[in-house]
């Protein structure tokens, strides 16, 4: 496979080469030589969408990843079909192409491609469709939150953040709900991302959530936004929340001052003092107990 990638890599180099070399000539003689490299041009295609169609797995490695390079529309239709190949360089390469030649009907098929179970073809996937104009995206990746697939979810939900769409904070907001929880985090960290205040009130909420992880997302995305109101559930969650308490204090360090979190320390030191006592009033009434149930 990769001795094949190599021989096409020399020829797209030498095709590039010969392109580059145009500007040498002058009059009849560049319109010629354009002529004949482009004549090259078309035959190496030709070449490679035939490998695409009819070649081994091995052929399909080389064909795809030629045609990422040297993208051209007339293979957009095998190409898509290649995004269901069952080989996962296939996909990688065939998804690298779409987004280099941005065929609009290209997209909807790469947003159904999110789905794919191998994490690198799908950030592949994510790049091609981040080169399409971010109106189309928008509208194909919001679509794509409906879908009954958790890997799409979770992928689109993450390309809307990176997108920082903020006409899709509702549809991420519904999103705070899903029974996954790798979709719910992605959600809050597109929000995040997104910064609409109009969402506070959600991101509070997720601090509650069953998932860490969405635990987590909520606090750095609270932190973010800036606004105080965030500063009491924050503080609950110092006092409450051993695992998430260095984030939550700095959050609110970021929102109110390098000195802020001077009360909350202190309040947890009153409570770790209170539990010493009630622990050692507990134990105390033990050992009454004991004497007690052994006289």
């Amino acid at each position: 496979m990769v001795d094949g990638i190599d021989k096409i890599d020399i020829l797209i180099h030498q095709l590039s080469q010969l392109e580059g070399d145009l500007h040498r000539l002058t009059g009849d003689r560049q319109d010629l030589a354009r002529a004949e490299v482009q004549s090259v041009r078309v035959e190496i295609v030709d070449l490679l969408i035939e490998a695409l169609d009819e070649g081994d797995v091995s052929a399909r490695r080389g064909a795809a990843y030629g045609l990422s390079k040297l993208p051209d529309s007339k293979a957009v239709g095998l190409l898509i079909r290649a995004l269901e190949d069952e080989d996962d360089s296939v996909r990688s390469w065939a998804s690298e192409a779409l987004g280099e030649i941005r065929d609009e009907s290209s997209l909807e098929h790469l947003v159904k491609a999110l789905r794919d179970e191998n994490p690198y073809v799908a950030y592949n996937i994510t790049r091609a469709i981040m080169k399409f104009p971010k109106g189309q995206v928008v509208e194909a990746v919001s679509c794509a939150l409906e879908i009954t697939d958790r890997n799409t979810r979770r992928r689109a939900a993450k390309l809307l953040g990176e997108l920082r769409h903020k006409k899709s904070v509702s549809r991420l907001s519904a999103l705070l709900s899903d029974p996954d929880p790798a979709v719910r985090y992605e959600a809050v960290e597109a929000l995040r991302k997104i910064g609409d205040i109009k969402v506070l009130g959600r991101l509070i909420s997720c601090l509650g959530d069953e998932s860490v992880d969405v635990r987590y997302g909520a606090i750095q995305a609270l932190r973010a936004l800036g606004d105080e109101r965030a500063v009491k559930p924050l503080v609950r969650i110092c006092l409450e929340n051993e695992d998430l308490r260095s984030y939550a204090l700095e959050a609110i360090r970021e929102l109110c001052g390098d000195g802020s979190t001077k009360p909350v320390l202190e309040a947890l030191d009153e409570i770790q003092a209170l539990v010493c006592q009630v622990s050692h009033r507990v134990l105390t009434l033990r050992e009454k107990f004991t004497r007690r149930a052994s006289s």
